[in-house]
């Protein structure tokens, strides 16, 4: 394969970052991490805003059982982020850790034109608020070489260590002030961005975040705490396509080659970094219709002046798109009924993917990721489509302020994918799905413990049968005593679009980024919390 080129802007600076990155190895020491964030104070609230929308989180299926590591405590004694570089999963760093640099925005630049390499070149430019005071910034990112940074345009002291990337010192103003952090790096991704191939021996590259996995392959703030809205330009070798969240820019000739994939999010709807993703293979795409029509306000307008709809696709590997076709029939049908029940569907698209991921599927917003499976044994289920369709509402629109939250996410999307089948293949279609779901959860060795839990510090333990089945049949539970009506013009009403949405007071609490909030605005706690778990707030 012959050696493409990303941009003609980026051709003049790659032997630059190159000669960077072998002198900057990442061997300084990591300074000190700044900013501190007070806690929310908790108000009161309805039992049904209670239950309802106190710790909306991410979504993915359940992981195969088997051996995990030993959790950390969550006091973490003895461990620090800026020293140990954790396993996937293990995070060091809370909220308080990350409110030096509020991030409002990403543009990430990557050159994948050698996928065979397993390795890549990048640039990352991100603009967010530094708080008051502020001397440094903390990034978390893992294992990459960095070869440059650039603050505001000009040179910036960095330093490497563990799982952190410091910016700085700088001056600190006494203001709080927004600023361009740009980061030259590249090499062979450990996780996060996978290199692969496909059925055909012929190379594919994916993205696979959750829960803080987004730290491997980019600078960020790898948290659902600090949500923002990104842009993707992508080099492609010629042949190859490029997925990732938002809309379609443009696609551009590679100064040598190949094809420049440029996608970018809506401006006004920020979303969490283990959602941030990109693929590139040889697709078959599908179109599958549109849906949404008239309750999708990011989709492209209609060019003859009717109501918006989101376009609704498959992205399948070679071989694999005719029955994505048939199998995936009734998405754009999920998402016009969720559109319905819950509320304007939030992104510019709707893309079904075969790709690479650890989990069965990943609701990435408006790009959902499946195993691939699935796909090639051809027993893709109908349920885990509901499910991460659900979560582009209960996830992804709406994310935690901690992950202790998530079964809430998981609760939702448990009990929505039923729902449709209910809707649409009747009552008995419903009682056996939840049957299936309290067998699972009344088996559980976990189903006596209290769903939120911030006991340890390892996140794929969250994945386990409370936050999945139990959570799902504590929402029937709450539709049994208040009665249809109550139960969804309660959460309707709850999940209505807001300001947020609209992209006006950028400086709220960082839960209401997500585009909902609830009707009130107050500061939730979950029932079943263990004391002094910290509220969410919405």
């Amino acid at each position: 394969m012959s050696r493409l080129r990303f941009t003609s802007e980026f051709d003049g600076r790659r032997a630059s970052i190159r000669r960077r990155l072998r002198r900057h190895g990442g061997d300084r020491e990591a300074a000190p991490q700044a900013g501190t964030r007070s806690e929310a104070r908790v108000r009161p609230a309805g039992v049904l805003a209670a239950l309802l929308v106190f710790g909306l989180s991410s979504a993915c299926r359940p992981a195969a059982d088997g051996p995990r590591p030993t959790p950390i405590p969550a006091d973490g004694e003895g461990l620090d982020a800026a020293s140990v570089a954790p396993e996937p999963g293990l995070e060091m760093r809370g909220p308080a850790d990350r409110a030096g640099y509020d991030i409002a925005h990403y543009l990430l630049e990557l050159d994948l034109s050698r996928p065979a390499s397993g390795r890549f070149e990048a640039i990352a430019t991100l603009r967010g608020d530094v708080a008051a005071g502020a001397d440094r910034v903390d990034l978390d990112f893992i294992g990459l070489e960095v070869g440059s940074v650039l603050l505001d345009g000009a040179a910036a002291e960095f330093g490497r260590g563990g799982s952190v990337l410091t910016i700085g010192p700088f001056e600190p103003s006494a203001d709080v002030t927004e600023r361009e952090i740009r980061i030259e790096y590249g090499g062979a991704p450990e996780n996060g961005l996978f290199f692969g191939e496909d059925r055909d021996g012929e190379p594919a590259v994916f993205a696979d975040n959750w829960p803080n996995r987004a730290r491997w392959w980019f600078p960020s703030n790898d948290h659902p705490l600090d949500k923002a809205t990104a842009r993707f330009e992508v080099l492609a070798p010629e042949g190859f396509e490029v997925i990732a969240n938002g809309r379609l820019v443009e696609r551009r000739p590679g100064a040598e080659g190949g094809t420049t994939w440029i996608w970018e999010t809506d401006s006004k709807i920020p979303i969490p970094s283990y959602t941030m993703v990109v693929g590139m293979a040889r697709f078959e795409r599908r179109p599958l219709g549109e849906a949404g029509c008239g309750l999708s306000p990011a989709a492209p307008p209609d060019p003859g002046g009717g109501e918006a709809c989101a376009d609704v696709s498959v992205w399948a590997l070679a071989g694999d798109g005719d029955y994505g076709a048939e199998r995936f029939a009734r998405a754009p049908d999920m998402l016009a009924y969720y559109s319905e029940l819950i509320g304007p569907y939030p992104y510019e698209k709707l893309a079904h993917v075969e790709s690479s991921t650890r989990f069965g599927g990943m609701e990435n917003s408006s790009a959902i990721f499946y195993g691939r499976g699935g796909w090639e044994e051809r027993r893709m289920g109908e349920g885990v489509i509901g499910h991460e369709t659900a979560h582009q509402w209960f996830g992804d629109a709406v994310s935690p302020a901690s992950w202790s939250h998530l079964w809430v996410s998981e609760g939702f999307a448990s009990y929505f994918s039923p729902l449709y089948f209910e809707a649409r293949d009747g009552v008995e279609a419903f009682r056996s799905l939840m049957t299936s779901s309290r067998e699972v959860a009344v088996g559980s060795d976990v189903v006596g413990q209290a769903i939120v839990d911030s006991s340890s510090n390892q996140l794929f333990d969250l994945l386990n049968r409370n936050n999945y089945q139990k959570g799902a049949w504590v929402l029937h539970m709450l539709r049994g005593q208040l009665g249809d009506e109550v139960f969804f013009r309660g959460h309707t009403r709850l999940l209505r679009p807001s300001s947020a949405w609209r992209g006006a007071d950028r400086g709220r609490a960082r839960g209401l980024r997500g585009g909902f909030r609830t009707g009130t605005g107050v500061v939730l706690r979950s029932v079943g919390a263990r004391a002094g778990t910290p509220a969410t707030r919405y």
